[in-house]
C-alpha cells in the first residue's frame, strides 16, 4: 500500500485514505468542492455503495448519475443492486420500459437494442457535463500505482477520461505488488464472473493527463478504505481479503437464488455477503446471514480464489453462540429436541404427533398460512403441508404394498 500510495504521486496522482463510510463521503465531497463540480458521473462502484455516497453527493447539492446500465436502472427504480455484477438481474423487460418511459418521457420500447441505444443517448449527454469521474477499481498495481479497471460497457472508460476529475474509490485489499501478479488475476475474474475468456475492456489506469495527451483526468484521487478490512488481517477470517468480487459463489447458490439479493439486506449478498456482512457491520447487526446457507459447498467449490465460504460461515455461527448472541428461546429448543432425539420411543410418538398437526393446519391447498407454534415462519411465506404421516409410516406402507 505504501509503494503504491508512493508510486501513485510519481504519476501526479493523490492518494487519500479513509476509515470507513462517512470518511469516503467527506473526501469525494471535499474533492468535488474544490474542483466546483456540480455533477458526478460514476462507473460501478460497490464500496460507494458501502458509503452511501449518491445520498451523501446529492445532500451536498452534487448530482450523481450512474452509468453503468443495471446500476442506472437501479438509480431510476431507487433501489438497490441485487448482485454485485447483475445489479437489475431481479427487474423485468416490462418494468424497465416502463421506468425508462416515465424517466426519459420517450414513448415506451420492449426492443432490447433500442432501450439500450436510448439509454446510451441519455447517458451520453451526463459523460459530457460532469466535472467529476468516480469509479471503483478491480485491483491496485503497486508497481506502478495504477488502478486496474474490469468492465464489460465502455462507460468505464467515459467516466475515467472525460471528467477533469477522477476519483478512484478502493479497498485496501485489492492491491497487488506486480503487473504480472495482475495478469494471473486476469486468467480468473473474467472467467468466473460471466465466463469470458476476457471482459471486454481492460483499463489500466495510471496518473493524470501529461502534455501531449489526447485524453485524461486533469486530476486524479485514490481514496484508498479500510471500513472493516484491516481488522480482518491475522483473524480467523482473513481469507475473506481474497475475494475478487467476481459473484460465481452467487450464481451456484440455491439460497441465493430463492432468496434473491435484496433479501440479504446489505451492499453484499448471496455466500460471500454472508460472510463479509457481518464482519463490516457487525454480527449482531447480521446474525441470520451466516445461517442463511444449505452448507452444501457449492460457493466453496467454485470460488476462484479458494475461500472456504461454508467454514467461515459455521465460524461466524460459532461466534454468535459464544458471544451470547442467539436467542435464549432457540437455545431452549434445541435442548428440548435433544433430549427428546435421545429418546426413540419418545421421539416417534412426537413426531408423529406433530406430523399430523401440520396436516390439520393446512388449507384444501395443502399449505400452511399460520404455523401456529412458530409463526415467525409463515410471515412472509407458505409452507407446504406434510403427508400427516412420517416417513417411517410411508415407508412401511409402501413395503406392504
Amino acid at each position: 500500500l505504501d509503494i503504491f500510495e508512493t508510486q501513485a504521486k510519481v504519476t501526479g496522482a493523490e492518494g487519500l485514505w479513509a476509515r470507513d463510510g462517512e470518511e469516503i463521503c467527506d473526501l469525494v465531497i471535499d474533492v468535488a468542492r474544490r474542483h466546483g463540480v456540480t455533477k458526478a458521473a460514476k462507473s460501478k462502484s460497490m464500496l460507494s455503495e458501502e458509503a452511501h455516497l449518491n445520498e451523501a453527493l446529492a445532500a451536498a447539492g452534487i448530482q450523481p448519475v450512474e452509468t453503468d446500465l443495471g446500476e442506472y436502472i437501479v438509480q431510476l427504480a431507487g433501489e438497490t443492486p441485487s448482485h454485485i455484477i447483475a445489479p437489475a438481474v431481479h427487474k423485468t423487460l416490462d418494468e424497465i420500459a416502463d421506468l425508462f418511459t416515465k424517466t426519459h418521457g420517450r414513448p415506451r420500447q420492449t426492443d432490447i437494442p433500442a432501450m439500450t441505444r436510448e439509454a446510451r443517448e441519455v447517458l451520453r449527454q451526463h459523460f459530457l457535463s460532469a466535472e467529476m469521474g468516480i469509479s471503483g477499481a478491480n485491483f491496485l498495481i503497486a508497481e506502478t500505482g495504477s488502478a486496474a479497471l474490469v468492465t464489460n460497457e465502455g462507460n468505464g472508460r467515459m467516466v475515467t477520461t472525460l471528467p477533469k476529475v477522477h476519483v478512484v474509490i478502493t479497498g485496501i485489499e485489492k492491491v497487488v505488488p506486480t503487473l504480472e501478479d495482475f495478469a494471473t488475476l486476469m486468467r480468473l475474474l473474467p472467467r468466473s464472473a460471466t465466463g469470458q475468456t476476457i471482459s471486454n475492456y481492460v483499463s489500466l489506469l495510471t496518473g493524470t493527463r501529461q502534455p501531449g495527451d489526447a485524453e485524461g483526468p486533469e486530476k486524479t484521487v485514490f481514496i484508498l478504505v479500510d471500513n472493516g478490512r484491516a481488522k480482518l488481517l491475522g483473524s480467523a477470517y482473513q481469507e475473506m481479503l481474497r475475494c475478487i468480487r467476481c459473484g460465481a459463489c452467487m450464481n451456484h447458490c440455491p439460497v441465493y437464488f430463492s432468496l434473491g439479493g435484496h433479501a440479504y439486506g446489505w451492499v453484499y449478498p448471496g455466500p460471500m455477503g454472508s460472510v463479509l456482512t457481518p464482519l463490516f457491520t457487525g454480527l449482531e447487526n447480521a446474525l441470520d446471514l451466516p445461517h442463511a446457507s444449505t452448507g452444501c459447498n457449492q460457493c466453496g467449490s467454485v470460488c476462484p480464489v479458494k475461500i472456504p465460504l461454508p467454514k467461515l460461515m459455521h465460524q461466524l455461527r460459532e461466534d454468535q453462540v459464544s458471544g451470547g448472541l442467539r436467542p435464549w428461546s432457540e437455545s431452549l429448543a434445541l435442548k428440548a429436541w435433544a433430549w427428546v432425539a435421545g429418546k426413540p420411543a419418545l421421539y416417534h410418538w412426537v413426531v408423529r404427533r406433530a406430523s399430523r398437526y401440520l396436516k390439520w393446519l393446512a388449507d384444501d391447498s395443502g399449505r400452511i398460512h399460520v404455523l401456529g407454534l412458530a409463526p415467525g415462519w409463515t410471515v412472509g411465506r407458505d409452507l407446504p403441508a406434510p403427508a400427516g404421516k412420517t416417513f417411517q409410516e410411508l415407508y412401511a406402507a409402501r413395503k406392504r404394498a
